[in-house]
């Protein structure tokens, strides 16, 4: 446990660096795009005075330090800003209903192709080279080939358009919520689905097959061990470690992934939300957006490595002997 902790602190400590960098490069890059915002809220029309003027209120005079400074300290307390675009909304009652849907989107595709890529994958591990094998690995290959937008347009075309089981657009009807209209989510969520199912299934078939060869396994079969038992009870275990990490690795991309999937389908998300702030140039959303999503991926890798220490056994030794 004290080997843990140890390294719990030192992934704190690197994902807090991490932050601060990402979160400065993330201002930058945002601060050098192409355009005036000041011109761009007050329409092409309007006299160089007014542009000044607006200028000089919001702040975007003032040097690029002192404005990343005043911006990271609102972040630091909670306080993300106002939307330009949206003439000073504030950004927080923006983006945490957004965030909200986005979660239970990503949530929905994770309750879906998490357990359909373990089962399949450890069904094509144990059958190596066999027809269920074959299937599979071809499924997860096409799957992982087909992008997110193509993948969705084929699910609009056959369950939304011709089989008219679900909503072509996923939008939320003027005074009702989410959970009164969860059928939106699904093709959306089968979208993302295909794409991590083929990363997930290939990496546990990887896995089960490579376990299935060890020297513990081999043996445990030649004291007459059930085959199940030996794949369920000794197998999966080892086999499902690499897995937890390319799952909680993708958990960042997905949040990121989400930007194509939501616009498509115009699902009222966090992926949607950035591709209006990029769109009207809204920088402090767009900076709150990404951020955001730089916050999730961070926190999803350390996430993943902690759970990857703890249950690797080897790990664990080693700590006990410290």
């Amino acid at each position: 446990m004290k080997r843990l902790m140890q390294l719990f602190l030192r992934r704190l400590g690197s994902l807090i660096a991490t932050l601060v960098i990402m979160s400065f490069i993330i201002f930058l890059l945002v601060e050098i795009m192409p355009g005036d915002v000041a011109q761009m809220i007050l329409g092409q029309s309007a006299t160089d005075e007014a542009v000044a003027a607006l200028r000089e209120a919001r702040g975007l005079n003032d040097p690029l330090l002192e404005r990343y400074g005043r911006w990271v300290s609102g972040v630091a307390v909670g306080d993300l800003g106002d939307s330009i675009y949206m003439q000073g909304v504030s950004i927080n009652s923006i983006l945490w209903r957004r965030v909200g849907h986005s979660m239970v989107l990503a949530l929905t595709a994770f309750l879906m192709f998490v357990p359909l890529s373990i089962l399949l994958g450890v069904l094509a591990g144990v059958k190596e080279k066999k027809p269920a094998d074959s299937v599979i690995s071809f499924l997860g290959l096409a799957t992982m080939a087909l992008p997110e937008f193509v993948s969705g347009v084929i699910l609009i075309s056959i369950f939304a358009v011709k089989l008219n089981w679900f909503p072509i657009v996923s939008v939320i009807p003027i005074g009702e919520s989410l959970f009164e209209n969860l059928n939106i989510v699904v093709l959306p969520a089968l979208a993302i689905t295909f794409v991590m199912f083929g990363y997930v299934s290939r990496m546990q078939r990887s896995s089960m097959i490579s376990v299935m060869n060890s020297d513990y396994v081999r043996a445990a079969v030649l004291k007459g061990m059930p085959r199940k038992y030996v794949i369920f009870r000794h197998a999966l275990k080892n086999a499902l470690l690499p897995t937890i990490t390319i799952i909680g690795m993708n958990m960042g991309w997905l949040f990121g992934g989400l930007v194509v999937v939501e616009t498509l389908f115009g699902f009222p998300g966090m992926g949607s939300l950035l591709m209006t702030a990029i769109k009207t140039r809204d920088v402090p959303l767009i900076e709150a957006c990404v951020l955001l999503i730089t916050v999730i991926y961070s926190v999803s890798t350390m996430v993943t490595d902690m759970m990857y220490s703890f249950l690797n056994p080897r790990i664990r030794f080693q700590g006990g002997q410290k």
